[in-house]
């Protein structure tokens, strides 16, 4: 599909990664402060990381200043105007404890993966202060206090950089992205993601993923001007091409680094294809690496839409129009079965849907003559999505949290109302938004090769209500959006198949609280999302959002009146459908324009 120029698929190093990077000028601590404005003021001066944390350290008595030792995590808040000190001092005048409690934003782990903190929650840290030899007139300075980090929004917003660790989906066909955060203290930016690549992913992400780096290895570094020679050693057999594929695409979001050498066992491993220099001098940015690349899709993917009962696609387009749309073969397209919803396989081959009413679910291959196969009935469908190994994952209304359909393990059907549903509307987009479920009284199956059926636990969302799903197309992580209290909430989880095949999507992790409500959402891409949604107070809007957990969401454009569904895919213009039955395509960040009449617009996954 070709179209205006947007944003790939990820880890392209098309700018700065420590862009906008401003030093902090620590002011120190002042003469005759008392002990809570001591504390006040090392808050503020913790945003320094020059000279291994140096202006943080002279607020400390000397001992502790040398043993002090950051073990890597991070407590987030704020800014001080919500910071409550509460000080006590000794009897004798010599020593202090300030008790610092303001609302918990969120953390970095030592791993560097960030988690916004539940609403609610208080961060709680006491130090303790002396005064310096012990005399009754001297300075206080701190004695002991916590081993975390505790750093202000804007603090972390000017110290830290999100970057993405490359891992492979479990089934090696797509590499997945881990986004850690960064001090941008170092210069040494490659050796620093190459070794944390090497340490394994996140402990959130890894057992969704695997590496191709073996356990416990040590990943040698060497930066030379726009090369990289990456060293293993003592390592047993590996997928020199996979192994690859994560060093280059970790690369690509360092823009000095051109070309990188692999060194397995002493021996340097040549990638013919890899547009190098020589073999073995690959390009990180090459296309050689984008058979896996994280983005799951082909190049010149197409973008699907229903108009009047049947199913088009379209590959080109120009600013404000589809282009070269034709009709998709196989009945589904030809509007043989009605559809309320429908999905397109990864691979463009196989289309599934929804019937009208939502009792069943039907696939068929893209081709003329091509059967249509129910493969779940009886339920109340509500929504499908396909990952990159052929699995369609599919959300059914249960009725309520007592309804157990399966064991983990089904035969294909549902035990939703047999009754026959009244007629609905040629276009479901016309509907209003629906009610969202009871809590717990959703089920989600995962139809391995679209075939086997299998029960998905998502028991972490046991109190929630969950208003949609969709798994991302690399298969390891899943969005959803989830509703208490009237309130929706955006999440991602991680999917965890265990060694008896039992699939279970878990630890959801928030992301874009700030947006009061979610109607819609879309993986744009294998680290950022396509959120329909407003803001405290605004409108209905489209808005891009990271994985990254600390990003916050940005505009894709101008709110457009009626929006209801919205799709991305990685290097695509974003495609959304009106309640009214057109089409509407982003053309740049600012606006967006009326395509084609149709509904349900969306790309493959």
């Amino acid at each position: 599909m070709t179209g205006p120029v947007v944003p790939g698929e990820g880890g392209d190093g098309s700018a700065d990664p420590y862009g906008g990077y401003v030093r902090l000028l620590p002011a120190g601590p002042q003469a005759g402060m008392n002990p809570d404005g001591l504390v006040g003021s090392f808050l503020k001066d913790m945003g320094s990381f020059e000279e291994d944390h140096g202006a943080a350290r002279i607020y400390m008595l000397p001992d502790t200043g040398r043993e002090w030792s950051p073990d890597g995590s991070v407590k987030v808040f704020t800014d001080l105007d919500t910071v409550d000190l509460e000080t006590e001092v000794s009897e004798d005048g010599l020593t202090a404890t300030v008790r610092m409690r303001t609302p918990l934003v969120a953390t970095i782990d030592e791993d560097g993966k960030y988690r916004p903190g539940t609403p609610g929650t208080l961060m709680d840290e006491t130090f303790t202060l002396a005064r310096e030899d012990g005399d009754p007139e001297g300075e206080w300075r701190i004695q002991s206090l916590p081993d975390d980090l505790i750093l202000s929004q804007l603090d972390v917003e000017r110290t830290h950089r999100p970057f993405n660790l490359y891992y492979f989906n479990p089934e090696g066909t797509s590499l997945v992205p881990d986004p850690i955060y960064l001090p941008v203290s170092t210069d040494r930016l490659a050796e620093r993601l190459l070794a944390r690549l090497g340490e394994g992913p996140t402990s959130w992400l890894g057992p969704a993923v695997r590496s191709e780096f073996p356990e416990d290895s040590r990943v040698g570094v060497t930066v030379d001007a726009e090369s990289v020679v990456v060293e293993l050693d003592r390592v047993g057999d590996i997928d020199e091409f996979r192994l690859g594929a994560q060093i280059a695409w970790t690369l690509r979001q360092i823009p000095d680094v051109q070309e990188f050498t692999l060194v397995v066992n002493g021996e340097e491993v040549a990638f013919a294809a890899a547009d190098g220099d020589s073999a073995d001098r690959p390009r990180p940015a090459s296309t050689f690496w984008n058979g896996v690349g994280p983005g799951a899709l082909r190049s010149g993917v197409r973008a699907y839409y229903s108009h009047e009962g049947q199913l088009w696609s379209a590959s080109e387009w120009d600013t404000d129009v589809f282009g070269d749309a034709e009709r998709v073969p196989g009945p589904l397209g030809a509007g043989d079965v009605l559809l309320e919803r429908f999905a397109v396989s990864i691979d463009e081959s196989t289309v599934a849907g929804i019937t009208m009413g939502g009792e069943t679910v039907v696939t068929s291959a893209s081709a003329p003559g091509a059967a249509v196969e129910e493969v779940l009935d009886k339920g109340a469908f509500t929504e499908l999505s396909w990952d990159i190994d052929g699995n369609l994952w599919v959300v059914e209304e249960t009725g309520g949290p007592e309804d157990d359909p399966g064991d983990g393990e089904g035969d294909g059907s549902g035990n939703g109302s047999e009754e026959e549903p009244s007629d609905p509307p040629a276009d479901p987009e016309t509907l209003a938004d629906p009610a969202p479920p009871e809590p717990g009284a959703s089920a989600v199956w995962v139809l391995r090769d679209a075939q086997e059926v299998v029960r998905v636990d998502v028991g972490d969302l046991r109190d929630e209500s969950l208003v949609h799903f969709r798994v991302s197309r690399d298969g390891a992580r899943a969005a959803v959006v989830t509703e208490v209290d009237g309130r929706r909430s955006l999440k991602v989880g991680r999917v965890v198949t265990d060694e008896d095949g039992r699939v279970s999507v878990e630890d959801f992790v928030p992301l874009a609280g700030e947006l009061e409500e979610v109607t819609e959402i879309s993986w744009r891409s294998a680290d950022q999302l396509a959120v329909l949604g407003r803001r405290e107070a605004g409108t209905d809007q489209v808005f891009l959002v990271a994985l990254d957990g600390g990003t916050p969401p940005s505009s894709a454009g101008n709110s457009v009146t009626g929006l209801v569904t919205i799709s991305g895919a990685p290097g695509q213009p974003l495609v959304a459908g009106t309640d009214d039955g057109n089409i509407w395509i982003s053309n740049d960040r600012l606006n967006w324009q009326t395509a084609v009449e149709g509904s349900s617009p969306t790309f493959p996954g």
